[in-house]
């Protein structure tokens, strides 16, 4: 499983979510050890922590209920990691990121303002003040720790706003153009077994597989041809239900046999029954050869994708030059397992183990 990175924890100063965190952990760490250095910086466990404690408070509220208690010990991936591993080295790579992004802010004219700074100076004292002391331990948090995730964090953001304002955000119709179809899936309707009131009557014996695919396309044949005549109501005549996919010059997810067909439909035309690649039946409508809302979707898709390109590219070039080391046997002190934490909302508490 891959775990994207939860963005906007905290924003410009201010905690986007007030957690009145409690309970204990199985490890103890020392908040002034050195985990990692970067170009001679050294990085102390203290902050390092702490932004993997609070990423993980974070994880357990979005996840906790439906993976369980033991998540953190999994191996979702099957890569040999853990999800808590995973996590440690989302937030070491967040530091190393954060702390490269500082030094080119004078590149895109970013600053912190003293304004900004004495927000997150008030916000780090409201949390100081707003947890309970065997938390504030168990995270290693200080006024001066909390202060700095959310400089880190703000820059971030600044910088990643700079970054990507550098893209060129124009789209051509012809790059981004989107047919739209509505199609059925054609399966067999549901079919109980008939019982016997017999008991030496002969089992009713299963078709066999090519019995059944002939069966499929004969019944696919008759949602064809029902569509060729009423498209809408073909469904409700059969029991299938339409959906409808926008497809363009790149498309590599659908079907290939039914991207095809649609290529080779005009606006309105309805397909004969497609023998899909997966042995499946389609029947299809074309029903925007332009589709305009489709396509302005598909260029903020490719604006997007651009963005996120060259913002990975900045950074990745800043970590090529960058001498980042983290102290392995250090950094394995930290954990989440064993963790119980208490959520605070406006209206509730929810526990958090």
């Amino acid at each position: 499983m891959k775990i994207k990175r939860l963005t906007a924890l905290l924003l410009t100063g201010v905690l986007a979510a007030s957690f009145t965190l409690g309970g204990c952990g199985s490890k103890e760490v020392d908040p002034e050890t050195v985990v990692a250095t970067l170009n001679g910086k050294e990085i102390k466990l203290g902050l390092a922590n702490f932004m993997a404690q609070y990423q993980a408070v974070t994880y357990d509220a979005y996840y906790s209920s439906y993976m369980g208690a033991n998540m953190w010990s999994q191996d979702y991936s099957e890569d040999g990691k853990t999800m808590e591993d995973m996590v440690k080295d989302q937030v070491m790579e967040s530091i190393e990121t954060d702390y490269l992004l500082e030094d080119h802010m004078a590149d895109y004219n970013v600053e912190i303002t003293d304004e900004e700074l004495s927000a997150m100076k008030d916000a780090a004292a409201q949390f100081m003040e707003a947890n309970k002391q065997p938390a504030i331990e168990r995270m290693t948090a200080t006024e001066d720790i909390v202060t700095e995730m959310l400089r880190l964090n703000t820059i971030q953001q600044k910088m990643h706003e700079a970054i990507i304002a550098e893209v060129d955000t124009e789209v051509s119709d012809e790059e981004a153009a989107q047919r739209t179809f509505s199609y059925y899936k054609v399966t067999l309707p549901d079919e109980s077994a008939e019982s016997t009131e017999d008991a030496g009557t002969e089992a009713a014996v299963e078709p066999s597989s090519e019995e059944q695919a002939a069966e499929l396309k004969t019944y696919a044949g008759q949602v064809a041809e029902a569509a060729a005549a009423d498209f809408d109501n073909a469904g409700v005549s059969f029991g299938l239900t339409a959906s409808t996919y926008s497809y363009g010059t790149d498309e590599d997810s659908f079907d290939k046999n039914v991207i095809a067909e649609a290529d080779a439909l005009s606006e309105g035309q309805v397909s004969g029954a497609i023998e899909g690649e997966d042995g499946q039946y389609y029947v299809i409508r074309l029903d925007k050869e332009f589709d305009e809302d489709a396509t302005a979707n598909k260029k903020q898709e490719i604006v997007s994708k651009r963005q996120s390109d060259h913002y990975t590219e900045v950074c990745d070039g800043y970590k090529k030059d960058a001498e980042w080391k983290v102290n392995d046997k250090v950094w394995k002190n930290v954990t989440f397992i064993g963790n119980q934490y208490t959520i605070a909302t406006e209206n509730a508490t929810e526990s958090v183990q």
